[in-house]
């Protein structure tokens, strides 16, 4: 049950995108507070599992005392012990080691110094030596009331671990969306640069002619006009990119924003042309991969124990006790062998008991309880397949749309460049206004905006239903433990 690699699996195994956004989800492993805490919650749950094996710690006891008169005590504290003659001084040890297969075996010894043994005046010494074993035939015969617990601890673990990979799904899904903004707001930073760029030679070009009386000077204050408009569009994409460039750093969980991008808008606009057929979508493939929706069914794995625990508790007590003991007596010294009292030094003993609770309201009830939370998260895990299927389906409709849209606008953008072109040279020539070129050139600025939101579009749709189907670039992971009893 060890967690220390299954992040870098969950991340870095799943990549199959550009470098940078690569490099981006590599650091988002180490970096980004989600992760970091869930995968304390996963250690956490692993230490849970681990921590009941120490019902099967052994126990030592010792203790060394004397009493005279003794008598019972109205009231002790818990832990209390008297000693088990009167009128001794004694000294006790033993160990309790529980068994893993379902028994507690017990040995100890006991040496008494008895003084005035029934009226006597000399001292009595007495040695006392045994094993036992205990073995429960019916409740928790082999230990199953910790194996019920074993086995919620362990199906708790295994869901915090589906629940480390659903983090990381939905980093991985958040970092790609921030990238795709950041490269799409660059993009339009780009293009409303290159727009400014066109205003800026218009200009110019107005500016030449009304001083040579070939367009009259009007039409040199209406290019001036949109270029000052054009330089606002131009601060106000370039503050967009900065903008999406410090959301992209908080996602991978970094405090100080990112000062660039890599990705040109070129490679940007290739990466969206790269995308061609539709994946393939399976609802049981995607259900499967999902850590958020696994996470639930580990959840029921959990419940289901605890109610097994609960109906176990219910039985009845019914123990088998075995013992054989050695005992030996003497006047003559603490070591020696006498018999003064004691006749054999052998002895045993074998007790069948039986114990049966008049009344189990406390034990039902939480029986039915956890039975109360397994249909809860059958439920819940039912509604979790149905959202799956939704988003599976919102994202394959985007996808499809998107892909489309793209293609629609690609054939767009030659046509509108010509155009611009053609009503410069006619402007040149003076056949015609600056006004029909600026119309142009912001069609062109419109078309290539629209581009480059059906890219981001196309992009986002394709990132979407790779969440959706838990990332089919990734090998599928199994479970780390397997569940059971």
């Amino acid at each position: 049950m060890r967690t220390g690699g299954i992040i870098v699996f969950v991340l870095s195994a799943l990549l199959g995108c550009a470098n940078e956004l690569g490099t981006l989800l590599r650091c988002a492993v180490n970096q980004n507070p989600d992760l970091a805490a869930q995968r304390e919650v996963v250690e956490q749950s692993r230490l849970q599992h681990r921590e009941l094996l120490e019902a099967l710690d052994p126990t030592l006891y010792a203790s060394a005392g004397g009493g005279t008169r003794l008598r019972s005590l109205p009231a002790t504290a818990a832990g209390y012990q008297q000693p088990g003659r009167a009128n001794a001084l004694e000294g006790e040890a033993g160990i309790v080691l529980p068994v893993a297969a379902g028994a507690y075996l017990s040995a100890g010894a006991v040496t008494r110094r008895v003084f005035e043994p029934e009226g006597a005046y000399d001292p009595f010494y007495q040695n006392l030596a045994g094993v036992s074993l205990l073995v429960p035939l019916w409740r928790d015969r082999g230990f199953a009331m910790l194996g019920y617990r074993r086995a919620s601890a362990l199906a708790t673990y295994n869901g915090e671990v589906w629940r480390l990979r659903g983090v990381a799904q939905s980093v991985r899904h958040q970092v790609e969306l921030a990238y795709i903004n950041a490269c799409e707001a660059l993009a339009a930073y780009e293009v409303t640069r290159g727009a400014t760029a066109r205003f800026e030679r218009l200009a110019q070009e107005a500016r030449d002619l009304a001083g040579l009386e070939t367009i009259p000077k009007y039409q040199v204050q209406e290019t001036e006009r949109d270029l000052q408009v054009g330089r606002e569009d131009e601060e106000v994409a370039r503050s967009a990119h900065l903008v999406k460039l410090a959301q992209l750093a908080a996602v991978v969980g970094l405090e100080k924003p990112l000062e660039r991008l890599s990705c040109t808008p070129q490679e940007f606009l290739a990466a969206a042309a790269e995308i061609q057929a539709m994946p393939n979508v399976s609802l049981d493939v995607a259900f499967a991969r999902r850590g958020d929706v696994q996470a639930v069914a580990s959840d029921i794995e959990a419940a289901e124990a605890q109610r097994g625990l609960y109906e176990e508790e219910q039985r009845d007590e019914v123990n088998l006790g075995m013992g054989v003991n050695w005992e030996d007596d003497s006047r003559r010294g603490p070591y020696s062998s006498y018999r003064g009292e004691t006749r054999h030094h052998w002895g045993g003993e074998v007790v069948l008991s039986w114990t049966r609770p008049l009344g189990r309201t406390g034990s039902e009830a939480r029986a039915a309880r956890w039975e109360a939370r397994v249909r809860e998260l059958t439920a819940r895990l039912r509604a979790a397949r149905v959202s799956l299927a939704s988003e599976l389906s919102v994202a394959e409709r985007n996808y499809k749309s998107a892909l489309e849209r793209l293609k629609i606008i690609n054939a767009g953008v030659e046509a509108a460049r010509q155009t611009v072109a053609a009503n410069q040279e006619r402007f040149r020539l003076g056949e015609g206004s600056s006004k029909d070129v600026l119309d142009a050139q912001k069609n062109l600025t419109t078309v290539l905006q629209r581009q480059t939101a059906a890219a981001a579009a196309l992009l986002r749709a394709r990132a979407d239903l790779n969440y959706a189907m838990g990332y089919p670039d990734a090998v599928p992971a199994a479970r780390p433990v397997n569940g059971g009893k």
